[in-house]
């Protein structure tokens, strides 16, 4: 076991090359040796390997917030349909509310029709057929004899009232009025 320089240097170029082989999976090929190499290379391997590391992690960070975006945007444009669903559900609603109560007051005004003219033909048909029909009693026709009775006094009482007047105004202005009846009369036979 002699020191020989051919096999120190095959020791140290196997013992490099087990470390940079891509058979040993254990150690990245490009990390630095802190040993050999001087520290501004080591520095810049350093900043080269986190360097992409940190932009990776930023662009992770800015997906995230991407993500996150993404999901709000969704949740704020399903909200939005369902409110739009949810108001045309409530607008069909409103309009079918006014078609039932307009179907409805058309319903109640063609039963009250129909049943005025129930009312109606069964006047008719109750209604003498010497009377016009339709018609009815006048309202000044008397309906039992007491009515009657009262009508005849009345009448009867306005003749004696129109006689005691006219005997009145003749007997306190006897000349006048005998001219006004004359001049009354001439006309009348005149024309």
């Amino acid at each position: 076991m002699e020191d020989n320089p051919e096999n120190v240097s095959s020791a140290a170029d196997n013992a490099t090359e087990q470390t940079t082989g891509p058979d040993d999976l254990t150690e990245p090929p490009c990390t630095p040796n802190d040993v050999t190499d001087p520290l501004d290379i080591r520095d810049e391997e350093a900043l080269i390997r986190t360097k992409p590391q940190l932009g990776l992690s930023n662009l992770h960070s800015g997906l995230a917030n991407r993500e996150g975006e993404m999901a709000a945007w969704a949740q704020d444009e399903q909200s939005n349909t369902k409110q739009v669903s949810n108001l045309a559900a409530q607008l069909e609603k409103m309009r079918l509310d006014m078609e039932l109560a307009m179907t409805r007051y058309r319903y109640e005004d063609k039963e009250k029709q129909r049943q005025h003219e129930e009312k109606m033909e069964e006047m008719r048909l109750q209604a003498p057929s010497g009377q016009v029909s339709g018609g009815g009693h006048h309202f000044l026709l008397p309906h039992d004899p007491l009515t009657l009775f009262l009508y005849c006094f009345i009448f009867i009482h306005l003749i004696y009232i129109a006689k005691e007047l006219i005997f009145f105004f003749f007997k306190k202005h006897g000349m006048f009025a005998i001219g006004a009846v004359l001049i009354f009369a001439i006309k009348i036979f005149w024309n």
